[in-house]
């Protein structure tokens, strides 16, 4: 009787001990997010942030980076493997919209969507792509 408790008493500990081991989930994650941090990403999002994100679901992550760009309040969404203009539609009939457009299309096909701000810009991405993907996403956005 007492070696099975003891038994049982090993069992919980190996579990234990077992469960608070990351796994290689998050192990990539944590890679992923301490990469991002040294290129200049903040990570994560308020909740009113992830209400203006039509393709945000728990499966994807929010990533902002300083926006360099002379573009403000744009909104794209992907559609069919493609970046389109969600908000404000008035932009697409001022004269420098194609060249905004061209632009964006030429961002990775890995951003879901990204909305430009006047202080930052915000991509939702999916992180298990890895750390080359992000600093292609990084990339062609300054490129903009």
């Amino acid at each position: 009787m007492e070696s099975l408790i003891v038994i049982f008493v090993i069992i919980f500990l190996i579990g234990a001990i077992s469960f608070l081991k990351p796994s290689k989930k998050m192990k990539t994650l944590s890679r992923v997010r301490i990469e991002a941090a040294k290129e200049g990403f903040k990570i994560g999002s308020t909740n009113q942030l992830r209400t203006k994100f039509k393709n945000w679901n728990p499966q994807v992550a929010i990533y902002q980076l300083k926006n360099l760009s002379n573009y403000k309040n744009l909104h794209y969404i992907k559609v069919k493997n493609k970046l389109e203009l969600y908000d404000p539609i008035s932009i697409k009939y001022e004269k420098n919209f194609e060249i905004i457009d061209e632009k964006i299309s030429k961002l990775p096909t890995s951003i879901l969507e990204i909305i430009f701000y006047q202080s930052n810009i915000a991509i939702v991405w999916d992180e298990m792509l890895g750390t080359d993907e992000l600093l292609k996403i990084k990339e062609a956005i300054l490129k903009i």
